[in-house]
């Protein structure tokens, strides 16, 4: 136990970088195909290296009943590109339904036991994204779409499958509730809360951020109407949207609640006809089949979009047909909600993948694609074309900036990711002051060189729950300039009370690769009195290190002069902050410390420290032994910097809590800091 009284006011020098820049739209990772492979003709006097890619589709058979085919094999299966047959070099058959039992064989047709069935692959995780459209809508149909997704997240949505939840309005654009997660009790819970207006904007509950506010704001059109211009708008803000899902691995199920677009969006030669089309080409190329779900009054189930209802009116068209573009499937109407999730359930847990290898071209063309079966009375749902990538340098600002919301939001995003590196965020003042919350990444500049390259660009985001991002930097960096093997950059950010997903982006100008950094900070809300203790900054012995400031110009009262030296001074020659893992048989560890004792320490001078350390989910820790090495004082701050004695550690996540006691009136403040050991 140490006191800590009579802090004796020194400080420690620490040099730091500061880079200045906006936080500007733009970053992007590079535009996800199938794994590549390299391939050189035969031996010659010259020879030449061709680049192809392995293609990928998924596919999903009824037969002549309308259920689900399981028993085709690879030469069953018919495949064209631009017309040109293909040969299927990779084949798989997903198949969740158990197999048909098998039929008797007479013994004396037994001349020798059959080989084993080429066992089935395992189900893939599934990805759904629900799409309710309120332009093309009615409250009645709003509400049988949010029964629907329900029903659906209620019986069929497995526990590895993801889910996301998205909508379109006049006024809000396409907004993102929910990104692709598996926790479906988040999803159940926007379903239900959504408050979109038909025919206005959203209504949600003040203060409840509904995610991709930038993108909203900078990118999306506005609707003012179901019709004219405003139609096309729609169209090309998902148009947009699909360019961002091909980051995204694996096949995306778009489910499309609306009652439909007119013939006009399946008329040759009409204006909503081209953008239709260009929507549909765009979801089809990111591997995104849509189901769409009829919303009208009369929609029923089982009917060819071309037969007539008892009323005599004619159900939409554009809704198959996006479906078939797509290789998705056109589901009916809404009232059938068991129905519809039976069927969505059937094409996407059984499914086969067909393989071909096609030339790598980078120039963002698209590609006609026809899936047949040869035998007769099979009906083929598979998307109908993709377009080539685009080089880095060719993409708009629009779909850079999609695709760093891609790489920051959700799990799905991770396989656009180059290189990880570790990332902290501390507390150091109340919430409510100008900076309270220290951001602090360790960066590798041999790894991020070799893997992400030299130019890039530097972007921190912090994101609210719900996916809001409230505050971003960005700085361009050439890390030739940089001659230390380490360097820890830092920032600092405000944020109220609540909790908060932080992420550092280093992404490549020229072609896209990326690293990031994560990690989540707690802000607690502010006390009105009594003693302050905020989480430690954690250090280990290390060479002297380089420390770069990224902060924003121009904000009144902003960050632009602000150095970590102030808010955790400690000797930056012989120390480093611990933000990876600790090295298991590491016997000590050290920590910088910075206390607001207020009314407290003027009235009484001094606390009683304490330490503990506890496996996370442990409960309660044992106590270590801890040592004062030094102390300072800043305005109303008290700093210490303090060792402590760490048992034998078995790798794995450990809680280090500081308590601090007043011994003349009984008042107890304390704080914690995880870390692993590897």
């Amino acid at each position: 136990m140490l006191s800590t009284r009579k802090p004796d006011g020194r400080l420690f020098a620490l040099a730091a970088l500061s880079i200045l820049a906006f936080l500007a739209p733009g970053g992007v990772g590079r535009p996800q195909s199938s794994a590549q492979v390299k391939a050189k003709a035969p031996a010659a006097s010259l020879q030449h290296e061709v680049s192809v890619t392995l293609k990928l589709i998924q596919v999903f058979v009824t037969a002549a009943d309308g259920k689900p085919a399981l028993d085709l094999e690879r030469p069953d299966f018919i495949l064209t590109d631009n017309g040109k047959p293909q040969t299927i070099t990779d084949f798989e058959r997903h198949v969740l339904a158990p197999p048909a039992p098998e039929r008797a064989v007479p013994a004396a047709q037994v001349a020798a036991p059959a080989p084993s069935p080429k066992p089935e692959v395992p189900l893939l995780s599934r990805k759904f994204i629900f799409l309710i459209d309120y332009t093309r809508n009615g409250l009645q149909g709003v509400q049988k779409a949010k029964q629907a997704a329900l029903e659906f997240l209620a019986s069929k949505v497995g526990p590895d499958d993801e889910v996301a939840l998205f909508t379109l309005s006049p006024m809000s654009g396409l907004t993102l509730y929910e990104n692709l997660t598996k926790d479906q009790a988040k999803v159940r819970n926007k379903v239900s809360r959504l408050r979109e207006f038909v025919g206005g904007g959203s209504d949600g509950p003040a203060g409840d951020f509904t995610g991709m506010e930038l993108m909203n704001a900078s990118l999306f059109a506005i609707h003012g109407g179901h019709a004219g211009p405003t139609q096309r708008n729609l169209f090309t803000d998902v148009a947009e949207w699909a360019k961002a899902l091909r980051a995204i691995p694996g096949q995306k199920n778009i489910i499309w609640f609306t009652m439909g677009y007119g013939t006009g969006a399946v008329r040759r030669g009409s204006l909503n006809n081209v953008l239709f089309e260009a929507m549909a080409r765009a979801l089809a190329s990111a591997n995104a089949p849509v189901f769409t779900v009829d919303t009208s009054p009369q929609a029923m189930p089982g009917r060819e979009v071309w037969d007539k209802l008892p009323s005599g009116t004619l159900p939409e068209r554009s809704l198959a047909y996006l479906s078939e573009m797509t290789g998705g499937k056109f589901l009916g109407g809404v009232n059938y909600s068991a129905r519809i999730a039976e069927d969505i359930h059937d094409a996407t847990a059984n499914y086969y993948v067909l393989g071909y290898s096609i030339p790598v071209a980078w120039d963002g063309k698209y590609h006609d694609v026809k899936v047949d079966v040869v035998k007769p009375g099979y009906k083929v749902h598979a998307q109908r074309g993709y377009f080539n990538p685009v080089p880095f340098a060719k993409l708009t600002p629009v779909e850079k900036h999609l695709h760093l919301i891609g790489l920051v939001l959700g799990d799905a995003a991770s396989g656009t990711r180059d290189l990880d590196f570790p990332m902290t965020a501390l507390p150091f003042a109340p919430a409510g002051q100008a900076g309270n919350i220290l951001l602090l990444s360790e960066l590798s500049i041999p790894s991020l060189r070799n893997v992400v390259g030299d130019r890039t660009e530097f972007i921190t985001l912090v994101l609210a729950e719900g996916g809001a991002i409230i505050d971003g930097k960005r700085a361009e960096i050439d890390w030739q300039d940089f001659k230390a093997e380490k360097i820890f950059q830092y920032g600092v950010a405000a944020l109220a009370p609540g909790r908060y997903d932080c992420r550092a982006v280093v992404r490549n100008l020229d072609d896209g690769r990326a690293a990031v950094g994560s990690c989540v900070v707690e802000v607690a809300a502010p006390l009105t009195e009594g003693p302050l203790m905020f989480p430690p900054l954690l250090l280990v012995r290390g060479a002297e290190a380089r420390y770069l400031n990224l902060a924003s110009a121009g904000e009144p009262g902003g960050p632009e002069g602000f150095s970590i030296s102030r808010v955790f001074p400690f000797p930056a020659k012989e120390y480093v902050p611990l933000i990876g893992a600790l090295e298991q048989g590491a016997t000590s560890l050290l920590a910088g410390l910075r206390c607001i004792w207020g009314k407290e320490r003027d009235t009484n001078g001094e606390f009683d420290l304490s330490a503990w350390l506890a496996f996370e989910g442990s409960g309660e820790g044992e106590p270590i032994e801890m040592s004062l090495l030094e102390r300072a004082s800043l305005d109303e701050a008290d700093f210490y910097f303090l060792e402590f004695e760490l048992p034998e550690l078995q790798p794995g996540r450990y809680r280090l809590e500081l308590r601090a006691e007043n011994p003349e009136t009984g008042a107890v403040v304390s704080t914690a800091s995880g870390f692993t050991v590897r």
